[in-house]
């Protein structure tokens, strides 16, 4: 069994950065002041080559946004289960195990980690509160891998300074969720994959299997069924 991996990398990682400089210029406070027709200068900014991105998730996806982070200034420590070394743009490399010991360290948290049996509410309370007060959450993996009403809490309760999330654990996300009027929230529709050249590159990748599995050579991005991904 083979996936699709790695076909997306450039347009989810830029999906990533949006959210990212999003929250570091404050458009996401200064979105809800022009609802309001407010003309009100100062919301807080974050000088990114002073900051620090956590990745959990660091195959193809979060592996490109690393290195765009690291252009950009940033430090990354990145949280893997089966990367052996660090991509370019990774400062710090850790496995799962480590997570609760760099979630402190971080001003964004970057999830871009599969749904498996081990990351399945992954992001719940005790998470949030282990992020710094002012942190950013930024989700484009699975919905499934954080508590949607325990980020709600922490973003009400300001444990937390902002949240985007491309995924949901129920999709549609319900009319009525208290998270589409959270504070410091930013939703976009899953949607993060949207792009050109999508159809040449699984045609291409299929093609190229095809050809592998014809010759009795090594396929592409085979999946590891122990791992679910």
């Amino acid at each position: 069994m083979t996936n699709m991996r790695g076909i997306f990398s450039d347009h989810i990682s830029a999906h990533i950065l949006a959210f990212l400089l999003a929250f570091a210029r404050g458009l996401h406070v200064y979105l809800d002041r022009q609802r309001a027709r407010l003309w009100r200068p100062g919301a807080p900014t974050v000088f990114l080559p002073e900051s620090t991105a956590v990745i959990v998730g660091v195959g193809a996806i979060g592996a490109e946004c690393a290195r765009l982070c690291a252009e950009l200034g940033m430090t990354v420590i990145g949280v893997d289960p089966r990367v052996e070394s660090a991509p370019k743009g990774v400062a710090r490399l850790v496995r799962p195990e480590a997570l609760d010991s760099v979630l402190p360290e971080g001003d964004f948290v970057v999830v871009t980690a599969p749904e498996t049996p081990a990351t399945r509410r992954l992001f719940d309370a005790a998470r949030f509160r282990l992020m710094k007060a002012g942190a950013f959450f930024i989700n484009i993996g699975r919905g499934a891998t954080v508590v949607l009403d325990d980020l709600n809490a922490a973003l009400r309760a300001g444990r937390i300074a902002g949240a985007a999330l491309d995924v949901f654990q129920v999709e549609p996300l319900p009319a009525d969720h208290p998270l589409w009027d959270a504070p410091g929230m930013l939703i976009t529709p899953h949607v993060a994959t949207a792009g050109p050249y999508l159809n040449d590159r699984r045609t291409e990748l299929f093609l190229d299997n095809c050809r592998r599995f014809d010759a009795g050579q090594p396929l592409r991005n085979v999946v590891d069924k122990a791992s679910w991904f």
